[in-house]
This record gives C-alpha cells, sequence and structure tokens, in this order.
C-alpha cells in the first residue's frame, strides 16, 4: 500500500511541475491587436469610438472623441429657444447619462462611405448622420428610444486624430 501512495504522490508531483505556472483561473487572452477602440484617423473610426463610448458607459473615451472647444447645440423646447454648452458640461451631462441607465444603445444609419472614410489632415467636415439611442434601466422604471439626426463638425489637426468640434442634436421623441 505504501507503494503505491508513494506512486500517486509522485504522479500528482509531476503534474504539478510539469504545468509550470499554468492558472486555471487566468482569463484567456485575445489577440492585443483587436480593440474596441480605433486611432480615430477617419472620420468611420471617430464615430465607431463614440459609439462603443456610449454602449460600455465610458465616459474617458467619450471625452478623447471631444475637441477642447467643442460645443454642444441643441433647442431647447421649454423656453422655445436655440440654445448650447461647452464641452465641460457636455462632458458632466453625459456622464449622468451614462451613471442613470444600465443599458445603453446607439445605431448609426446610412453613413455615406465618402464621411467614413474622410482621413484628411488639418481639414474639417461636416455632416449629418441619423442615430437610434435606446436608454434601459435594469429595474424597467425608465425605456426612452430617441431617434434624430446629428449634424457633426469634425476636425483632425495634424498628427492628430479626429475630434468632434460641434454637434447639432435634431432628436425626434
Amino acid at each position: 500500500m505504501e507503494n503505491s501512495s508513494y506512486k500517486i504522490i509522485i504522479i500528482i508531483s509531476l503534474c504539478v511541475i510539469s504545468s509550470g505556472c499554468l492558472n486555471p483561473f487566468a482569463p484567456v487572452t485575445g489577440d492585443p491587436s483587436e480593440s474596441l477602440w480605433t486611432d480615430q484617423q477617419t472620420v468611420g473610426e471617430l464615430l465607431e469610438n463614440f459609439r462603443n463610448s456610449y454602449v460600455l458607459q465610458d465616459s474617458l473615451r467619450y471625452s478623447n472623441c471631444l475637441d477642447d472647444n467643442f460645443v454642444f447645440l441643441y433647442y431647447d423646447v421649454e423656453n422655445a429657444r436655440d440654445d448650447q454648452w461647452g464641452r465641460d458640461t457636455d462632458l458632466k451631462a453625459t456622464g449622468g447619462l451614462f451613471r442613470n441607465f444600465d443599458e445603453i444603445s446607439l445605431t448609426w444609419y446610412a453613413i455615406p462611405g465618402a464621411v467614413s472614410e474622410f482621413a484628411e489632415e488639418d481639414s474639417s467636415m461636416e455632416f449629418d448622420v441619423s442615430f437610434n439611442l435606446s436608454l434601459y434601466t435594469s429595474d424597467g422604471s425608465s425605456s426612452y428610444d430617441l431617434y434624430g439626426v446629428a449634424r457633426f463638425t469634425v476636425l483632425k489637426e495634424i498628427g492628430d486624430q479626429f475630434r468632434l468640434i460641434t454637434w447639432k442634436d435634431n432628436t425626434y421623441f
């Protein structure tokens, strides 16, 4: 009996030694070059990062989509007038949106190839894009489906990436 116990201990020891530093609980690593995030070298890549930042509720990544001089333009229904706010207010408002909803979905519609592939440095572009923004709470107390058209102005300075300069919102509730 002692000889068989000794063999079992040796077999277990060999298995442990041969597995090296294998950690069965470690997450499977993927290809690090396959990221959700782009380097925003085209307008399409900027819009992809914008969408991903909403879906993943990542305010840091969202802030990287906005120029330092970013302006959000909208129609104030209560006061029946056009209004606007700057980057800091937009980041606070978007952060609040991310905190108050458990699931966010953003879909862009019909982005022309000429817009999506635009990559010229030191130039801006203005374009319209249709979207659907869906907001949900996990307890079902709130859900919203917003449809609209965003008029974006984007800029890519030399050696930098595309960022939003203005966003004029035309949302339909």
